[in-house]
């Protein structure tokens, strides 16, 4: 997989997670990361409902881990703490998770387009 470039979207959601991770608080970590969490989750969850992969498929482990109940434990903590922060957030806080939760939710729709579409950088 290193020799595969990133595909633009992969490269445009990691960099804002990381400015985020670089610059933010706890607070806008936390909901910067969360929709992946949460969608990782909830989709893990769905497709080990179908039952487990064999042995050998590729996306195992990724599976496994995504629908274990200790993952699901990891995202509901995470959405408890952004809801305990936003309760007691000022108004211009309360905005950049917000801001932060819409655009990783936007990205995370993105991305899962973007595998689906095998997209590319065009030139």
């Amino acid at each position: 997989m290193t020799s595969v470039p990133m595909a633009p979207t992969n490269y445009a959601y990691t960099r804002h997670m990381l400015a985020v991770a670089a610059s933010g608080t706890a607070v806008e970590i936390t909901v910067v990361a969360l929709p992946c969490a949460w969608v990782y989750c909830v989709v893990g969850q769905h497709l080990l409902r179908k039952g487990q992969p064999a042995k050998n498929h590729p996306y195992r482990d990724w599976l496994m881990l995504y629908a274990s109940p200790e993952f699901a434990e990891v995202q509901r903590w995470m959405r408890k703490k952004v809801d305990q922060w936003a309760k007691t957030a000022g108004k211009e806080e309360l905005r950049r998770m917000e801001d932060s939760f819409i655009i990783s939710s936007r990205y995370e729709w993105m991305f899962w387009d973007m595998a689906w579409n095998e997209e590319q950088w065009p030139v």
